[in-house]
């Protein structure tokens, strides 16, 4: 039951992607040549142990935090970058409605309840990477002022050396 819950569950999560992109994140198994159907397999299938299992919070964060930083960064509205999560529903909507072993009606509580709890937590996750890709964004900001302030500071002094002048000081601090 489990596995079919990550195979439904992992095939919903990939029709979020471009077609093109879709098919060949199902279809090529090699980590080196497609690390983020490797890396979506590996953590889907972690997530699902822990709804099914104990819903350990801090291996939830950590296979949360895989999927939603990789998803922050690629071409996902906020919304669309968590709504893999949400896409457990439907997995687990499948299990009810198949022929396997079904999953018992207080289970599927049990389980959406257990899935709201992790989009939540994604919704943190993904503020949290958004924040630290605004600090980057800022400190290479920083930096490319630095330089340009720097190159700048150089050609004056050089000018003033070759003008026969005493070079002004330049103080600037790496960010």
């Amino acid at each position: 039951m489990r596995d079919l819950f990550v195979q439904q569950w992992l095939a919903c999560t990939l029709r979020t992607y471009p077609e093109q992109t879709g098919r060949f994140l199902s279809h090529e198994r090699d980590p080196f040549r497609n690390p983020v159907g490797h890396m979506l397999r590996a953590a889907l299938s972690e997530l699902a142990d822990e709804l099914f299992g104990s819903f350990d919070r801090t291996r939830v964060t950590a296979s949360l935090g895989e999927v939603v930083r990789l998803r922050a960064v690629q071409d996902f509205t906020p919304a669309e970058a968590v709504e893999f999560v949400t896409l457990a529903r439907h997995a687990a909507r499948g299990l009810t409605e198949t022929e396997h072993p079904r999953l018992a009606p207080d289970g599927l509580e049990v389980l959406n309840a257990r899935i709201d709890d992790m989009v939540v937590m994604a919704a943190d996750l993904f503020e949290q990477c958004r924040l630290e890709l605004r600090a980057i964004a800022a400190r290479a900001a920083r930096r490319r002022v630095y330089v340009l302030e720097h190159a700048h500071a150089r050609a004056v002094a050089r000018a003033a050396v070759e003008g026969g002048q005493r070079p002004p000081e330049f103080r600037g601090e790496i960010p």
